[in-house]
Parts: structure tokens; sequence; C-alpha cells
């Protein structure tokens, strides 16, 4: 378990001869929209003050998400300047009732253009409100508290919330090697649930797997013309004796969004979190939605209100502590190696957080 460093900001306080300057904390800036190396800066910025109902958290560890990646790339319309980034792990510095709790957790719109605009954790300090705090596993170091963040709390809203997954049922898993798959797959084993997954790398552990590496493009690049959906709909038939799947969770979208449809059982159930790039989208098959009574349901996470988010990683801090479920694999990078974590992820991460460690030095 991590130690909370010192919970005092004197040391960072700065004077002129006008008098104190407010406290200063380095910080990852989105100052422009762009690949990361042309819209990041590592800025030293005013340590923001917590209003009422807020705590100052002084951020341990915080994820990098692909939204991080479509954020600084100009995607999402966030004001500029702006500090991005939603996941953390760290500890409560101000004054309070929860002043020195540890806490993990993920603001779902932090730093972005959605709600009220908050200023993200890819910082040394970031204010939150009191009821997005949730208190961090102790088996967890601060590094895997802060990988397991946006890629659980999705999977735990599409399968437990959402899809209502049921003890005993199917659930077909596209996009099953990503970190929201990898997230996905766990809970529902924990839910005992069958999980099959449909990828181009077989994730460890995984029973059920339909491989579709023999396209030759990685699973966001496929047009839908490269995918059979009979292909895919026969092997989910093949595993579920003839039945279909009870449920789909959709992590890719695109040409891997058809054949999930396909392959539900009459009257099955199904999430989508990805539509795919614009130009590879493939067609509903609307006549079939209605013909088999299927039931479709789309995630925008960024919409979640950050205290419901907090009640979910009050479920999960149990099943890490009892280990049900484990934290991903994670690499670490110091705050000023933030453009290169970024790009990590946006050449593809391979199942491994990338973990910006903000407090460190």
């Amino acid at each position: 378990m991590n130690t909370p460093t010192s919970n005092t900001l004197t040391s960072n306080t700065l004077t002129s001869s006008e008098g104190p300057v407010a406290p200063q904390m380095d910080a990852v800036v989105m100052e422009a929209g762009g690949p990361p190396a042309q819209s990041l800066a590592h800025r030293s910025v005013s340590v923001p003050e917590p209003g009422l109902g807020e705590v100052l958290v002084e951020v341990h560890a915080a994820a990098v998400n692909p939204l991080d990646i479509a954020n600084a790339a100009g995607l999402l319309g966030s004001p500029l300047p702006m500090i991005p980034g939603g996941d953390f792990a760290g500890v409560v510095v101000s004054d309070g009732a929860h002043q020195g709790e540890e806490v993990w957790g993920s603001g779902p719109a932090l730093g972005m253009a959605v709600g009220e605009k908050r200023p993200g954790t890819h910082a040394r300090f970031v204010v939150l409100p009191e009821t997005w705090l949730s208190r961090k596993p102790e088996c967890l170091t601060m590094t895997e508290a802060a990988a397991v963040g946006r890629s659980h709390f999705t999977a735990w809203q599409a399968l437990i919330n959402s899809l209502e997954l049921q003890p005993g049922e199917t659930v077909l898993i596209t996009g099953g090697s990503g970190l929201v798959g990898q997230a996905a797959t766990a809970i529902a084993r924990w839910r005992g649930a069958e999980p099959i997954v449909v990828g181009r790398r077989r994730p460890a552990g995984v029973e059920h797997f339909i491989d579709i590496s023999s396209t030759g493009a990685g699973s966001t690049d496929l047009n839908p013309t490269d995918i059979n959906p009979t292909d895919i709909r026969e092997a989910v038939l093949d595993l579920t004796d003839g039945r279909g799947a009870d449920t789909a969770l959709d992590t890719v979208g695109g040409a891997l969004s058809e054949p999930a449809i396909r392959s539900l059982r009459s009257g099955g159930r199904m999430v989508m979190i990805a539509a795919g790039a614009p130009d590879r989208q493939a067609s509903v098959p609307v006549s079939e939605i209605i013909s088999r009574q299927l039931h479709l349901t789309g995630l925008a996470t960024v919409f979640l209100d950050g205290a419901d988010v907090a009640h979910i990683f009050d479920q999960l801090r149990p099943l890490f502590e009892r280990g049900f479920l484990v934290p991903p694999a994670a690499k670490t990078w110091p705050l000023d190696d933030a453009v290169q974590a970024y790009q990590a992820v946006l050449d593809g991460s391979a199942g491994i957080k990338q973990v910006l460690l903000p407090a460190v030095g």
C-alpha cells in the first residue's frame, strides 16, 4: 500500500513583492487539438481550491484511456486549455471528515466538455465532490487502483446494471482482449455467466474464443466486408448448443456489431459502447431486431453521474479484496512523460494500462 505524502501545501506556496502567490502544481494541459505531441504540455498551474461539499485529492496515480486520446485530439470539443484525465487513485488532503483517506475511482466526464467542465486528474491535485469518493482497496497499490478505472466501471455498468447479467447466461464480448473486454470477462465469470470472446488475440484463461485474426487487420480497422457475420454466428451457435448468446457486449463496433446482433438468441440483450469509424460501420439488421424481439442499448459513460460511478467502485472493492477480480497490467510514467504515455495508448497498448504518477518527485 502506498504511503500518503504530506497533506500540507505550504511548501508549494510562492511569495512575491506583492505577497503570497497561490500554491502551484504540475499538470498536463491540453492546449490544442491533435496528436499528443501537439496537443499536450507539461505546465505549472495553480492548485485548485475545493468548494462546499468538495475535497482536494492528491493524485498518486491516474490512468490514460482511449477516451483521453479522443479528448486530446479535439474530437470531444472540450474547452481549452484544460487538464484531462478521469481515472485516479490518491489521498484526500483537504481538511474535513475525509482527510487522509485513500480513494480511487473515475470522474466520468472530468476534463471534458460535459456537465460542469471540471479539470481532470492528470495533475498533482484534483478537486472532486465528496459524493464521488470511494475508499481504495487496501490490497491494491495506487498504480493498480488507478489502472482499474474506466474499463472496469464501464464493464460493470454494461453487464450488471444495463444487461442485468444472470448466473448461467452466456455473454458474447467483442474486443475481449482490450481492457474493457478483459474486465467484462472477469466480471462475467464472477457473476457465474459464460463469456464468449471475439477478437484477434485470445486473452489468457479464455475458454470460448472466436478468432478473427485471419482478416489481417486490427479489429478497430475492420471493414464490414472483412467479416462474415454468418461465420461468427455459426461459431456462437456451436458454443451454445444452437441457442445463441443470451447477451452481448460490443466494445468495438463497426464490422463486429452486426455479427454480434445476429448471434443473439430470440429475446437476447446487447449493450454497445462503441460505434466504430463512420466509414466502417455495418448496417444494423432492423427487421431481425424486430422479428426476434432483441433489446439493444447504447452506453456513453461520460453521461453517468459521478456519485453513481463511485457506487460502482464501492461494489468493485470487495471483489478485488477477495481476489475475484485482479487489476490489469500497467506501465507507469512520470507526469512530464505524459505525451509518451498518451502515444502508447494511441499506438495500442495490448491490454496494458498506461498510468501517470503525478505525485512522484
